[in-house]
C-alpha cells in the first residue's frame, strides 16, 4: 500500500518573521523591554521587512536583534524618517541584517541632551564658496548656487556655553572615506547608493559631534552598534572610553608597606668620623682587626660585635661581621 502523506510548505520571508514574533518567549521579551511601545515596535517592524525582500530573507531572530537596538535608543525603524535603519548585507552567500544609524538619528540624541544650540548638516552646492575660519574653528559659505550639483558637505555645531565648530569636505573626500571604512560601499542596496547625500551629511556629523560635542550614554551606544558598517569616525573620546577603560587593575586592599627602620640622628661632628663597625665586614681571616681602621680593641668596634669592652677573645666576637 503506497504511503500518502500533506507536504508542509515552508515558511518564509515575512510570514517566518510574523511566526518569530508570535513566540511567547520572543513576545515577552520584546513587552519586557519596550512596555507599551511594543506594539508600535512589531508594526514598524514588519512593515520594513514587508518593504525589503532581501531584509525578509534574513534570519528573524537577527532582525529582532537588529531593531531593538533602534528600539533601545527609542528611534523609529522606518527608513522614510531617516533616523535608522536595518541593511542586509550578503555575507558568505547568507543575508544578514545590520543595524544602521541615520543621520537625523544622531542629531535627534544629540538635540536630547539639552546642550545645543545649533547642530546641521547639509550640501553645499556647485557656485557656492567655502571660507574656512582657522582660528575660530568655523566655516562661511557664500555665492550663490548654480546648479543642483553637490561639491561637498558640512556639519556644523554650537553649543549653549557657546562653544562652536564646523567642518567641511569635498565630495572626493566623502568618497574616499566610505571606500576606506565602509564594508557595504561597494554593495548594490548600500545606502551609499540609494541616499549619497544622507550618508554624507552622516559622515560630517560623525567627524564633528563625537569629538566636539558632549559625549552621553545614548550617543556611545549608537556609536558602538553602528561601528560594523562604518567605522571612520574620528571618535578618539570615544576610543579611549571603549578601549581604555577597565585596563588597569586597582588593588583596594593593597598589602601594608614594609616597615622602615627609623633613621637615628647623628650627633653633632659623629658625620667626621669612620664608619661604624656594625656594617663592615671583618677582614678575610676573621683575625679581629676591623676594616675602615677600626682594631679589635676599639670599644666602637667591640660593641657592636656583642662583647665587653675588655673581651678581645676570638670566639666571643661575630664570626662574619664586626
Amino acid at each position: 500500500m503506497a504511503e500518502t502523506g500533506v507536504a508542509v510548505k515552508k515558511q518564509t520571508g515575512i510570514a517566518l518573521i510574523q511566526t518569530e514574533l508570535s513566540n511567547p518567549d520572543i513576545k515577552s521579551r520584546i513587552d519586557s523591554r519596550l512596555g507599551q511601545k511594543a506594539g508600535t515596535f512589531i508594526t514598524s517592524l514588519l512593515d520594513v521587512c514587508g518593504e525589503d525582500k532581501n531584509l525578509a530573507e534574513c534570519d528573524p531572530k537577527l532582525i529582532i536583534k537588529e531593531a531593538l537596538k533602534a528600539a533601545g535608543l527609542d528611534l523609529p525603524i522606518n527608513k522614510n524618517l531617516g533616523f535608522a535603519h536595518l541593511i542586509p548585507y550578503k555575507e558568505k552567500g547568507v543575508m544578514k541584517p545590520h543595524f544602521q544609524m541615520g543621520y537625523k538619528g544622531y542629531i535627534q540624541l544629540a538635540i536630547r541632551t539639552g546642550q545645543y544650540k545649533y547642530l546641521n548638516s547639509g550640501v553645499v552646492f556647485e557656485g557656492e564658496t567655502v571660507l574656512d575660519d582657522r582660528i575660530r574653528g568655523t566655516l562661511e559659505i557664500t555665492g550663490k548656487k548654480t546648479s543642483e550639483k553637490a561639491i561637498g558637505y558640512f556639519a556644523y555645531m554650537q553649543l549653549i556655553n557657546g562653544f562652536e565648530k564646523a567642518v567641511f569636505w569635498t565630495i572626493a573626500q566623502v568618497e574616499a572615506h566610505a571606500k576606506r571604512f565602509s564594508k557595504s560601499f561597494d554593495s548594490s542596496s548600500t545606502p551609499w547608493k540609494t541616499d549619497f547625500d544622507a550618508m554624507a551629511m552622516k559622515t560630517m556629523l560623525l567627524q564633528l559631534v563625537p569629538k566636539f560635542g558632549p559625549m552621553t550614554i545614548e550617543m556611545s551606544v549608537a556609536l558602538e552598534s553602528d561601528k560594523e558598517d562604518f567605522k571612520g569616525f574620528d571618535g578618539a573620546v570615544h576610543r579611549q572610553i571603549t578601549d581604555g577603560s577597565n585596563q588597569d587593575t586597582i588593588d583596594i586592599d593593597p598589602e601594608p608597606a614594609e616597615a622602615k627602620e627609623p633613621e637615628t640622628e647623628t650627633a653633632p661632628g659623629e658625620k667626621d668620623k669612620a664608619p661604624r663597625c656594625s656594617i663592615l665586614k671583618c677582614d678575610a681571616n676573621n683575625n679581629g682587626g676591623c676594616m675602615s681602621g677600626f682594631t679589635q680593641d676599639d670599644n666602637r668596634c667591640k660593641e657592636y660585635r656583642g662583647v665587653e669592652s675588655t673581651d678581645t677573645k676570638k670566639e666571643n666576637r661575630k664570626p662574619d661581621f664586626c
